[in-house]
């Protein structure tokens, strides 16, 4: 007779908490096709049982073409899995102080071809999700985050949050707001999934084939000198695109970005500072 089956994959939680204080590259210097790549400083990432991963803070040296165009201090990153009860914990942290990132205008467009730069004194994230056994997740922002000292070729910068978005921490939550608060959904900047066709006030959160992410910021507006930019990014020719605030999420998970660039005229290349993702995942889920 044969024996009852053994369950050897037990319902468990798997944490996948990470955090990300800075990451750099460039992709083209001039007319000339080059990757330089600088290591990621200042990162935390959670193995499946949780724990707590907090590296220690290493002052990054850049040289050369990567030195022209970028440079940071300070990156600390902190993650933590634990559980309070039955509820999976997940808190992560990145900051990143003295940003600067350096830019030219191509021949074609400036004369005198004055570098351009980005400055940030600090960006700070904080997070903190609570995964119960049954339902959906709440994550949420475990403090306001920090964008100190921004400006864009000696201009100051100025945010202004989405307060009311940051406060839903449950994608249902998100989702009925966005569905049924017209003003709520005036204030929402959501990537669309077909750029074409504009959001329509009652339709659901637009996401990715197969329903898996969508895509938003909690910045509303910039203002920049004496200019207010309507939505999240801010583009300046002759140094490329500056988006600030963006969320990647659906129902189980959220990874906020404080700030992503794309640089593009004399130099070609990306970066990112403090990004946070304090998620996981119920195995097998319900």
């Amino acid at each position: 007779m044969a024996g009852k089956p053994h369950d050897n994959f037990p319902r468990r939680y798997i944490f996948h908490g990470n955090a990300v204080a800075a990451g750099v590259f460039l992709t083209r210097i001039g007319n000339i096709e080059r990757r330089i790549e600088h290591p990621v400083n200042g990162q935390s990432s959670l193995p499946v049982i949780g724990g707590f991963s907090e590296p220690p803070v290493i002052e990054p040296v850049f040289a050369g073409e990567l030195g022209e165009v970028f440079f940071y201090a300070a990156p600390q990153t902190k993650a933590q899995g634990i559980f309070d009860g039955e509820v999976a914990v997940t808190t992560v942290e990145a900051s990143v102080q003295k940003v600067r990132v350096t830019n030219w205008p191509a021949p074609e467009e400036s004369v005198d071809r004055a570098p351009i730069e980005f400055r940030a004194e600090a960006l700070r994230l904080s997070m903190i999700s609570r995964h119960p056994p049954e339902g959906q997740p709440s994550i949420h922002f475990a403090e306001p985050p920090l964008f100190d000292g921004l400006s864009l070729g000696g201009q100051p910068i100025t945010l202004e949050l989405h307060d009311e978005l940051m406060r839903l921490a449950r994608w249902q939550d998100l989702e009925e707001r966005f569905r049924t608060d017209l003003e709520f959904f005036k204030k929402c900047v959501f990537g669309l999934i077909h750029p074409g066709r504009p959001l329509t006030f009652g339709e659901e959160i637009p996401r990715a084939a197969g329903g898996s992410y969508a895509l938003f910021s909690f910045v509303r507006s910039i203002t920049w000198g004496n200019r207010t930019i309507p939505g999240h990014v801010l583009v300046q020719p002759g140094f490329g695109a500056i988006y600030f605030g963006e969320i990647l999420l659906n129902d189980r998970e959220r990874r906020v970005t404080m700030v992503r660039m794309q640089l593009g005229s004399q130099n070609g290349g990306q970066a990112v500072f403090a990004e946070n993702a304090p998620d996981g995942t119920w195995w097998p889920p319900r």
